[in-house]
């Protein structure tokens, strides 16, 4: 029993702390759901306790499923994975993924 304590502690720890491990010069990824859009400026609700802040550029690119789509398609609400690095204390987006339309899903 007290192991069992000891591992569910460890993880938990390890997981609050995913965000504190980015760090400057290498890719990281984060999965959530868009909360804001403001600017150059989204949010990524990553869990119920949790918000990201990422910094959107020109150089961002927007992939819906395989197939590229604009900014004018990202919106509050939409789950994504946010493909991003750390500059200068920001996280500066390189690349949104959305999922597949429902449309698209659906058999024919």
């Amino acid at each position: 029993m007290r192991q069992t304590i000891l591992a569910v502690a460890l993880l938990a720890t390890v997981a609050m702390t995913g965000g504190l491990l980015a760090h400057e010069g290498h890719h990281h990824d984060a999965l959530g759901t868009v909360a804001t859009i403001d600017g150059a400026q989204m949010t990524l609700a990553v869990s119920e306790e949790e918000v990201l802040i990422f910094v959107l550029t020109d150089e961002t690119s927007y992939l819906r499923g395989d197939k590229a789509v604009t900014r004018d398609h990202l919106a509050a609400g939409e789950r994504a994975v946010v493909k991003y690095q750390k500059k200068d204390g920001a996280n500066v987006v390189i690349e949104i993924r959305l999922a597949p339309n429902a449309e698209a899903l659906k058999p024919e």
